[in-house]
C-alpha cells in the first residue's frame, strides 16, 4: 500500500518523472505473487515505467514475456535469459533440485546438510554453462538509466553490483538486495561485504525484511528466544538526499522526488515525507516540487498520522509555515 504516491500522481507531480527498475533473479515472478511488481503499487507510475528482468531460467522468462503480453500491460516490462554477474563470458551454473536455488555458487553441503529446510531443496543436480554480462555493459549497450535494483541471485549479489560500478556511481537510487549470513554456497560473499561495498558507494541500510532461519538436522528444537539460526533476508539500502554530506551530484530535484517514491512504495513512509518535505523546503519557489498541500491532505486523510497531530509533526509545521509565511 502506497501512502503518498497516489495523490502526487493524482495532481501530475508524477508526469515529470520515469521510473527504471531492474530485477536479478526474476525467475521468482513464477513462484510467489509478491515479487509481481504490477501487484507492488509500481504500476502506479505507468506509462512512465520501465522494468527489466535478468534470470538464467529461458524458459521462465518466455513464460513471463508471454504473461505480459497476454495482460496488455501499460507499461515497458521485460524479462532478458542471461545470467548477470561480475564479468562478461561463461560461466558454471550449478542446479540444484530447487529450481530457486540454483546459483553460480555451487551447493556448501558441509553447511547445509545441518538444516532439513535446505539439505534437500540444495541438493546439486547437475551443471550447465550459461552465458553471463554485467549490468553495467548491457545498460551501457541500450542507453538506459537504473532507479531502482532488486537483486536475488543465491549468493552472487555482490558480483552482480561489482558488475554494476558504472550505474552505482551514477545512477541507482534504491537497493534491495537478497543477503546471507551462513555459506549456503560454497565461498558465497556474506552480508558483511554486501554491506561494506554499498556503504563506499554512499548507500546507507534503512532496514531488513523479514528474516529467514534455519533447525538444525539432527536437533528439532528451539528456545522461545532464539527460533534457529540466521540464514538470509532482504536488505534495504537509499541513497540518503536528505543527509547534507553525501550523494551530492545525486541531489537534483527530480532524483529526490524519485528517490521519496521508491521509499513510498517500499514502505518506509517516514523517510518519503521527510525527502518530499526536503524537496519542498529547498525546491518550492518551483510549482512543479511545491508538494505542501499533497502531504498534508494526506496526512490528514490517514488516521494514524491525525491521531497524533498532524499539526504537531516539526517537518508540517515547516511546510505550513513556508507555504503560509
Amino acid at each position: 500500500m502506497t501512502f503518498f504516491v497516489p495523490l502526487l500522481k493524482q495532481r501530475g507531480y508524477l508526469a515529470q518523472i520515469h521510473l527504471t527498475l531492474c530485477i536479478v533473479g526474476s525467475r521468482k515472478l513464477d513462484e510467489f505473487i509478491h515479487f509481481d511488481y504490477s501487484q507492488q503499487g509500481w504500476h502506479i507510475f505507468a506509462p512512465n515505467l520501465t522494468i527489466y528482468g535478468f534470470d538464467a531460467d529461458e524458459e521462465a522468462c518466455d513464460r513471463r514475456n508471454q504473461e505480459l503480453e497476454n495482460q496488455q500491460i501499460n507499461w515497458e516490462e521485460k524479462h532478458i535469459p542471461l545470467a548477470v554477474w561480475n564479468q562478461t563470458g561463461t560461466a558454471t551454473l550449478y542446479v540444484t533440485k530447487h529450481p530457486g536455488c540454483c546459483s553460480l555458487y555451487p551447493p556448501n553441503s558441509i553447511v547445509v546438510e545441518r538444516f532439513h529446510e535446505y539439505a534437500e531443496r540444495h541438493k546439486l543436480m547437475g551443471t550447465v554453462e550459461i552465458k553471463t554480462t554485467t549490468l553495467d555493459e548491457y545498460f551501457a549497450d541500450h542507453n538506459r538509466s537504473i532507479d531502482f535494483l532488486q537483486l536475488d541471485v543465491q549468493g552472487g549479489e555482490l558480483n552482480v553490483l561489482q558488475g554494476a560500478v558504472q550505474l552505482l556511481k551514477q545512477q541507482v537510487l534504491a537497493i534491495e538486495s537478497e543477503v546471507n549470513f551462513i555459506e549456503l554456497y560454497q565461498n558465497q560473499p556474506l552480508f558483511s561485504e554486501v554491506d561494506s561495498y554499498l556503504r563506499h558507494q554512499e548507500f546507507t541500510l534503512f532496514d531488513f525484511g523479514k528474516r529467514w532461519y534455519a533447525q538444525r538436522q539432527e536437533v528439532p528444537m528451539h528456545s522461545r528466544q532464539h527460533i534457529g539460526q540466521l540464514v538470509w533476508t532482504d536488505a534495504f539500502y537509499f541513497r540518503d538526499l536528505v543527509r547534507l554530506d553525501q550523494n551530492l551530484r545525486f541531489k537534483t530535484p527530480q532524483q529526490i522526488l524519485k528517490s521519496a517514491c521508491i521509499a513510498d512504495i517500499l514502505h518506509f513512509y517516514d523517510y518519503a515525507l521527510e525527502a518530499l518535505g526536503y524537496l519542498t523546503l529547498k525546491y518550492g519557489e518551483n510549482p512543479h516540487y511545491n508538494l505542501t498541500d499533497c502531504l498534508v491532505e494526506t496526512l490528514e486523510q490517514n488516521p494514524e498520522a491525525t491521531r497524533y497531530g498532524v499539526d504537531s509533526i516539526p517537518l508540517v509545521a515547516k511546510l505550513k509555515k513556508l507555504a503560509h509565511p
